[in-house]
């Protein structure tokens, strides 16, 4: 297993689409494992396969206090009520922003082993699921922002040399596959009544 570079923006990748999971095999489940040791030593409570640079539909998620899980090229097939919350980004550091997530979510995905699972995920679980199935349409929870008021900077900002907290941060041009940049960041999850990879 290895740590992956975490790709922030305004890294193009993170604007592109990742493309579905053909076939699970060895390749797959090694940028899986290598997903959960990234995500663990950023430490995040996510991460999609975008953000390391790897455009497949490949996500990790863990809750705090709960085992890491891998989600397949994952589907949300249900959304249920909104709530405010506040989302950062490993890919956007140092800032936090106020937006809207659903308060239940339905999804369906591959693990790593070809399982085939359903999960039913409420609040932070819920956000983390949206907000890396996000990442996955090349979409980042600051396209979710009303106004840049709702963008803050968090103390986190000043472990990062390699980036400008004087400005907002750069969120790119519009990637080849002709999506629009907007101004927009992560989840964090909590429990599922399925059973995660």
């Amino acid at each position: 297993m290895a740590v992956l570079q975490i790709r922030v923006v305004p890294d193009p990748v993170l604007r592109r689409k990742a493309r579905p999971v053909k076939v699970i095999d060895e390749a797959v489940r090694r940028l899986a494992c290598d997903m959960i040791e990234t995500m663990q030593a950023a430490p995040g409570v996510g991460l999609a396969a975008n953000q390391v640079g790897v455009l497949l539909r490949v996500v990790t998620l863990q809750m705090p206090d709960e085992d890491p899980f891998v989600m397949i090229n994952p589907v949300i097939t249900h959304r249920e009520g909104t709530r405010t919350v506040e989302e950062g980004c490993l890919s956007v550091p140092g800032y936090v922003g106020s937006i809207e997530r659903s308060v239940l979510v339905r999804a369906r995905f591959i693990d790593e082993r070809s399982g085939k699972h359903r999960v039913e995920a409420r609040e932070l679980l819920a956000q983390a699921i949206e907000h890396e199935i996000d990442h996955l349409n090349g979409i980042l929870y600051l396209d979710h922002l009303k106004s840049h008021e709702d963008l803050r900077q968090t103390v986190a900002a000043h472990e990062h040399e390699d980036v400008d907290f004087s400005k907002p941060p750069d969120l790119g041009v519009a990637g080849a596959d002709g999506l629009a940049v907007q101004a927009g960041a992560m989840g964090v999850p909590s429990s599922t009544t399925g059973t995660p990879g």
